[in-house]
């Protein structure tokens, strides 16, 4: 296992939801260590590199990304099956031996991966599962120290298999828990996979992108559309950042909803603004037009962490999953009429005062202070 005793693990803790918020209580990366190593004391995360086991689980289970490694890339994975044009392709760890091969079709492949396969994400499995009929080797889990990672494996696979039958697909995803001997004595040819590439094409591809990105910021005042989005998901893990992408491209037929993180908001909601500005994945916006301001949500990009609800100062947002059949496309889900507030000049919801929510609050600040003073002064 090449991340054994947290080999090549690296942790940024400024993408961790905890750090934004101690209300968040996000704890996957502690609930889900099968072996203990990853401990939170006064909301920093620490990896206790010794006892790590090494499955790779936290680079895939955390909702921010806040485990990486420099080592690995599942869109190798991907990118490697597309390449060899397997019909089938079985997905076994590196602690599991060559299987043997279940028949002589050459439509069958293999792929053996550096660490535990729940390490792959399901936003990655769902890319693989458009590319390829998927068998998974768990037959000799059972007796394995990270044994307690399967049950996160299954649910990123079923995931992933609920997601492709929303697309349009019909997910041919199966997982063996007894190996049963193979027609042929010979075992399957597989590929290693899932480690990043590092060549000179790559070297080069990566300093001609540099360059271009370079080129892009000549003129700081330019602000595109693309360079906005990237800002808002900044705290997207990489496989949801692809998986907008590849799930409006691979639709295919009538679509069946599945179930996505939504919100909900109330008439209680003051327009202040605490919702969108603290969304760390910017899936919640807020867009005037023609004097009404529009929330605008995406499912498909929210990391339901209950952010936008812990710091609605009017407890107007109520979140819940529900069956989406188009988790990304932005929806309107809240539209009011606006004015400019008077003291401020931000948009606020139209009413007598015509102050926002937050020059509301001073106001009434400066009249407990004046009483105060006058109380004082008598």
């Amino acid at each position: 296992m090449i991340f054994a005793h947290g080999s090549y693990i690296e942790i940024d803790e400024k993408r961790c939801l905890n750090e934004l918020h101690h209300g968040v209580e996000c704890s996957h990366c502690l609930g889900h260590c099968p072996s203990d190593a990853i401990h939170s004391y006064n909301n920093h995360i620490y990896l206790h590199k010794e006892s790590c086991s090494g499955c790779g689980l936290c680079l895939s289970d955390c909702p921010t990304g806040v485990f990486r490694s420099k080592q690995w890339d599942e869109t190798t994975i991907i990118q490697d099956i597309e390449v060899e044009g397997w019909k089938i392709t079985e997905f076994f760890c590196d602690r599991h031996p060559l299987p043997y091969k279940a028949d002589k079709s050459k439509e069958r492949g293999a792929a053996q991966l550096p660490a535990c396969l729940s390490i792959v994400s399901k936003g990655a499995w769902y890319e693989i599962g458009l590319k390829t009929e998927v068998e998974i080797h768990l037959d000799q889990c059972q007796d394995c120290p990270m044994s307690e990672t399967v049950s996160r494996l299954k649910y990123n696979i079923n995931t992933a298999a609920e997601w492709l039958q929303t697309s349009g697909h019909t997910p041919q995803i199966s997982m063996i828990h007894q190996c049963s001997r193979g027609k042929t004595k010979k075992s399957l040819l597989a590929i290693e996979t899932g480690l990043k590439v590092t060549s000179r094409r790559d070297l080069f591809v990566s300093l001609f992108n540099k360059g271009q990105q370079l080129a892009g910021k000549a003129n700081p005042k330019d602000s595109t559309e693309e360079s906005d989005k990237l800002t808002r998901n900044m705290f997207l893990p990489e496989w949801q950042k692809r998986l907008g992408d590849v799930f409006n491209k691979n639709r295919t037929g009538s679509l069946s909803p599945s179930y996505w993180p939504t919100i909900k908001i109330n008439e209680e909601c003051a327009n202040c603004g605490m919702c969108r500005n603290y969304c760390p994945s910017g899936t919640l916006q807020m867009e005037v037009q023609d004097g009404v301001s529009h929330h605008v949500f995406t499912s498909g990009h929210c990391l339901d962490c209950r952010i936008c609800e812990l710091f609605c100062p009017k407890e107007a947002i109520s979140r819940d999953r529900e069956k989406v059949e188009r988790p990304f496309e932005a929806q309107v889900i809240n539209s009011v009429s606006v004015v400019h507030c008077k003291v401020c000049e931000s948009m606020t919801n139209e009413h007598e005062k015509q102050l926002c929510y937050w020059c509301q609050g001073g106001t009434q600040n400066d009249h407990e202070l004046k009483d105060t003073l006058k109380e004082l002064l008598r």
